[in-house]
């Protein structure tokens, strides 16, 4: 691990030095710990940190945000805010000073941990180069497929080989009731179906919703200038176990399992804000994703999202087939204006809904778009496919630690889901 030099700002003497000694059980330098907002501008002159921990109420009369300002202003350190304040107009403030991270107190040490490793990280150009390099390779991959493919004029041989392995598994997919029947009936006809938290009604819903809040200041504050898209890191999400239990709820795969006809793999789970007034680039432009012959992905606003607020737009599945046929479509994105050629654009469907709304679709059997916006999309997102996928894009991976926390709470088959294997 990279030696790390820390400086913690906190007004709460106990607090301080409870964490310090965490901190220093990790090995991390705790430079100090200063408990107003002069001390830690002063601070900060004479010790150069990599990285502050700073709460927001301190001691003196500046609080940590506009200390943070006033340090930003003469030095480029990552700051993480750890705080017991989680109002609109706070964290408002906060993610003016572009933070790396936002934990409500009380907070885990595993969570503040996950943030510091992450910004490691991304402060190690090798790995964030590696992480690219590996994703264009598995898309290389699949390209030079597709080609040999369409060279031949001949259906894949995995393709013929899971509509075999569908037919045999029919008959032991799960049985479901009417309602989740109609959610299958919906994906098949029309490759979407909206429904809500509420409505959807599965199990760990209030416990989600709890992680959720907690995770949201956090989110609320990401600043990332490189990407219109900013979402938490896997090594955060995956401290929160509610948060998987609930994308591994038995009954969602009983209905996910029986649309894709086959024993799933979970992809994991992406918790993200979609950025306003960004580039129209990648997912913000129409496409097909391409990891799968069918795939399952279940969107859930975090916000009121209206058709300014970048919400998740889809030309139905019937209509997809003829803009497909008509673009000689394979794979890649396709601009606006060559879509509203094929499909104008009162076809196209809009999926405005309120915070808790819930969109379910097959991403590989409908053109969509995360339309362009005007205001911050908060959503979370889960993935799924067929044991064996066309190509595994996912970077979702436990770690041995991780497998070792959450497996005992899961059964046999939520356990299969997130092993790749063959069918």
């Amino acid at each position: 691990m990279k030696s790390i030099n820390i400086l913690i700002v906190e007004d709460e003497k106990v607090s301080a030095e409870t964490l310090a000694l965490n901190l220093k059980r990790y090995e991390y330098k705790v430079l100090g710990i200063v408990n107003s907002g002069i001390q830690a501008i002063e601070k900060v002159a004479e010790t150069q940190p990599d990285l502050i921990l700073m709460d927001i109420v301190l001691k003196g009369t500046i609080d940590g945000i506009v200390t943070s300002k006033k340090i930003q202003a003469t030095y480029n350190i990552p700051i993480i805010y750890l705080s017991s304040c989680s109002d609109r107009d706070t964290l408002k403030r906060a993610r003016e000073t572009k933070p790396k991270g936002y934990l409500i107190k009380p907070y885990k040490f595993e969570d503040l941990k996950a943030t510091i490793e992450t910004i490691l990280q991304h402060q190690d150009p090798i790995k964030s180069n590696l992480k690219r390099i590996n994703r264009k390779v598995k898309l290389a991959s699949f390209k030079v497929k597709q080609i040999a493919h369409q060279n031949f004029y001949l259906p894949s041989l995995s393709d013929r080989d899971r509509s075999i392995e569908r037919a045999k598994y029919r008959d032991r997919l799960p049985q479901l009731s009417q309602d989740d029947t109609d959610i299958v009936s919906n994906l098949k006809k029309e490759g979407v179906y909206i429904t809500s938290l509420p409505e959807l009604g599965l199990p760990h819903t209030k416990r989600l919703i709890k992680e959720l809040i907690l995770l949201h200041p956090h989110l609320y504050t990401l600043s990332n200038l490189k990407n219109w898209r900013e979402g938490i890191p896997g090594l955060r999400k995956f401290l929160h176990t509610e948060i998987l239990l609930w994308g591994l709820g038995e009954r969602l795969l009983d209905i996910v399992e029986n649309y894709i006809g086959l024993p799933l793999l979970f992809h994991g789970v992406d918790l993200r804000r979609d950025a306003a007034d960004a580039p129209i680039t990648d997912a913000r432009q129409w496409h097909r994703d391409i990891d799968d012959e069918r795939m399952v992905k279940v969107i859930v606003y975090l916000n009121n999202v209206g058709r300014t607020g970048g919400p998740f737009e889809y030309i139905p599945r019937s209509f997809t087939k003829e803009v497909a046929i008509s673009l000689g479509y394979t794979s890649g994105f396709v601009s606006e204006q060559a879509i509203a050629k094929v499909v104008p654009p009162q076809n196209w469907q809009t999926c405005t809904a309120k915070a808790g709304s819930i969109i379910i679709t097959d991403p590989c059997n409908v053109f969509h778009r995360a339309k362009p916006a005007k205001r911050n999309r908060y959503s979370i997102t889960f993935g799924y496919t067929s044991r064996i996928p066309k190509l595994y894009l996912s970077e979702f991976q436990l770690s041995p630690q991780e497998w070792n926390r959450i497996t005992p709470q899961l059964s046999k088959r939520q356990i299969a889901c997130l092993r790749r294997s063959k069918l």
